[in-house]
C-alpha cells in the first residue's frame, strides 16, 4: 500500500474516533436540575371580631384533625346578641299567627257593642237637638243653647260611624298586604338569627382540615383586633415541590410530566409529577441554575409528591428535568 492510501485510512480512523468521541459525550451529558422547595398549603385562621381569647386548645407543632376545636374567643356578646335575636323572631311569628287568625269573638262583640252604645248617643243627641230647636223658636233658649245641641249631634254622629268602621274592619279580616308584610317581617328576623348564629359560631375556630401547627403567637387572656391572625396550620394532606421553570424548558415539561427528585442523603430518586405551571412568569430566584438562566424568564411550578413520601416541609431538593 502506498504513502496516499495510508493517510486516507489514517485520516478516517482519526474522524471516525472523534464522532465517537462526541457521541458518547452526548450520550453521558448529565440531565439538567433545577432547585426546589418542599411546600404543603398554608391554613391561616384569623379572627371575626375584636374579641379576648379565652381558650387555646392545641400547641405549636402539634397534629389536628379536621374538625377538632384550635381555640375559642369570649362568646358573652355573641350569645346576648343572639338571644335577642331570637326573641325579634318570635315576636314577628306571634304578630304573623295573630293576623292569619283574625279577630277574636270576644274583640267583634266589644265592636258591636261600641256601635250600639254609639248609635243610642246618636238618637239621644238627635232628640235633643230637636228640642232645643223648638225652644230657641220661641225665645226660651239662646242660640248658644242651639249651637251646643248642634254639635253634640254631630259628634254623636262622627263617633257613630268610627264605631261602624272598626267593626267592619274586624269581621272582613286581616288584609293581603298586611299579611305579607307580617311575612317580610319573619323572613328579616330570621335572617338576623341565622347571622347572629354564624358569629357565634365564629368564635370557635375548628380546623378545616388535616394539619400541623405551624403558628400559634397567642395566650388565653389577649385581647385580638378583628382580622388578626390567630393560628397558622400547614396542611398534611397533600405535599409538593415548588420549582422555577426556566422558559427553555416550556416546550419539554408539561402538565402531567413526570420527573424525578432528588434528595440528599439518598441514592434512589423519587418519581413525581407536574402539577401547575403558572401561566404567567415570575420573578427569578437567586438559586436560579446559573447566571445565564438568571436573565431568563422563570416560571412557577408545582411538582406533586407521591402520598408515601414524607419529606419535611421547607426541604430543598433537586428536581430532575427530562431530556
Amino acid at each position: 500500500m502506498n504513502m496516499a492510501g495510508k493517510s486516507i485510512i489514517s485520516r478516517g480512523l482519526l474522524w471516525g474516533l472523534v464522532c465517537g468521541t462526541l457521541m458518547l459525550q452526548a450520550c453521558t451529558e448529565p440531565a439538567p436540575r433545577v432547585f426546589g422547595i418542599v411546600e404543603r398549603d398554608s391554613l391561616t385562621l384569623t379572627a371575626a371580631v375584636g374579641n379576648t381569647l379565652i381558650s387555646i386548645e392545641v400547641i405549636e407543632g402539634q397534629r389536628v384533625e379536621a374538625g377538632q376545636v384550635l381555640l375559642s374567643l369570649d362568646p358573652t356578646e355573641a350569645d346576648a346578641m343572639l338571644a335577642l335575636r331570637d326573641a325579634e323572631l318570635a315576636k314577628a311569628k306571634a304578630l304573623l299567627a295573630e293576623l292569619q287568625a283574625g279577630a277574636r269573638v270576644e274583640s267583634i262583640a266589644r265592636a258591636q257593642a261600641a256601635l250600639a252604645a254609639a248609635d243610642a248617643s246618636v238618637k239621644e243627641t238627635q232628640q235633643a237637638f230637636l228640642r232645643t230647636q223648638r225652644l230657641l223658636a220661641t225665645k226660651v233658649l239662646t242660640q248658644a243653647d242651639f249651637d251646643r245641641a248642634s254639635a253634640a249631634r254631630d259628634t254623636a254622629v262622627a263617633k257613630k260611624s268610627e264605631a261602624r268602621q272598626s267593626l267592619n274592619e274586624l269581621e272582613n279580616g286581616t288584609r293581603t298586604e298586611q299579611l305579607e308584610q307580617a311575612s317580610a317581617g319573619v323572613r328579616a328576623a330570621q335572617a338576623a338569627v341565622t347571622i347572629a348564629q354564624k358569629q357565634r359560631q365564629d368564635l370557635t375556630l375548628v380546623a378545616a382540615q388535616d394539619a400541623v401547627v405551624d403558628q400559634l403567637p397567642w395566650r388565653v387572656g389577649d385581647r385580638v383586633a378583628a382580622g388578626t391572625q390567630l393560628i397558622a396550620l400547614s396542611a398534611t394532606a397533600r405535599s409538593y415541590v415548588r420549582v422555577y421553570l426556566p422558559a427553555t424548558w416550556l416546550d419539554k415539561v408539561k402538565v402531567g410530566t413526570q420527573v424525578k427528585l432528588w434528595v440528599d442523603g439518598r441514592d434512589m430518586p423519587i418519581n413525581a409529577r407536574v402539577r401547575h405551571i403558572r401561566s404567567q412568569p415570575a420573578f427569578t430566584p437567586f438559586y436560579a441554575l446559573n447566571e445565564r438562566d438568571r436573565a431568563r424568564l422563570m416560571y412557577l411550578t408545582d411538582i406533586d409528591i407521591p402520598e408515601t413520601e414524607d419529606l419535611a416541609t421547607g426541604m430543598a431538593l433537586e428536581v430532575e428535568l427530562p431530556l
